[in-house]
């Protein structure tokens, strides 16, 4: 069980790791299936912000999971079952040339205060090909409501800090400021500098996340850039004790 405290008086939040693999799949006892290890966190207490801190975790996993092209499934457990479906029917048409199917996602508590709790998630899926794929995820959850932050929602102007953030990147990735953004390999669209899909908080920093594809290639891995919280916090919209 892990204790998440917060930053004042208010009543504190207990999440608890629960974990789900494929022995839980029952259609799996005499057949081969996708190698499944799911560990996610969930609020014990039983109110509506941990139904919906809940399902916020729970949705990013099934949103990992999916590995077709239609929307993602409402639980997890129907995710899995859909994951290992996925597997069962390439392997019924290739017999024994395919390797099983594979994913983990772990779930973590990156930090939390009275306005912020910021879940991890850690992915690796594999289905097939040279190699699996393996992301970050971050989950900025509103503690009064349970809802997730949008990173827009985060900052006063989101313009202003994608700005700052240019400056910062370019700075650590030693990219002069008449330079293209891509001038040293990345590939932001349109030669534009644009913020990650995940921005996570530390207790002593802001991590902008950049998995692998994302503006490098899978052999270029991801990139991270973490700045200091005190640099940050004029762009803040919420207060991050």
């Amino acid at each position: 069980m892990v204790g998440i405290f917060s930053c004042n008086t208010r009543e504190s939040l207990t999440f608890e790791a629960y974990h789900l693999s494929t022995d839980n799949l029952s259609n799996c006892k005499n057949i081969d299936c996708a190698l499944l290890e799911i560990n996610l966190l969930r609020s014990i207490k039983d109110d509506q912000i941990s139904m919906t801190i809940n399902k916020e975790i729970e949705n990013t996993a099934c949103m990992l999971l999916n590995v077709g092209e239609n929307e993602s499934e409402n639980t997890i457990e129907q995710a899995m079952l859909e994951f290992n479906r996925s597997f069962i029917k390439i392997s019924n048409e290739f017999n024994d040339e395919i390797v099983p199917y594979e994913a983990n996602i772990n779930c973590n508590i990156n930090f939390q205060c009275s306005n912020l709790i910021s879940v991890l998630m850690d992915s690796y899926l594999f289905t097939g090909g040279a190699h699996g794929y393996g992301a970050i995820t971050f989950i900025n959850i509103d503690p009064y409501t349970g809802k997730r932050f949008s990173n827009q929602s985060l900052f006063k102007e989101f313009n202003d800090f994608e700005r700052y953030t240019e400056r910062v990147f370019r700075s650590k990735q030693e990219i002069l400021e008449h330079e293209s953004i891509n001038s040293t390999g990345f590939f932001f669209e349109n030669d534009q500098f644009a913020l990650p899909e995940n921005i996570g908080f530390t207790k002593d920093q802001i991590i902008l996340h950049y998995n692998s594809y994302e503006i490098s290639s899978y052999a270029e891995g991801p990139v991270e850039i973490k700045i200091p919280k005190e640099d940050v916090t004029p762009f803040l919209a919420i207060e991050i004790e």
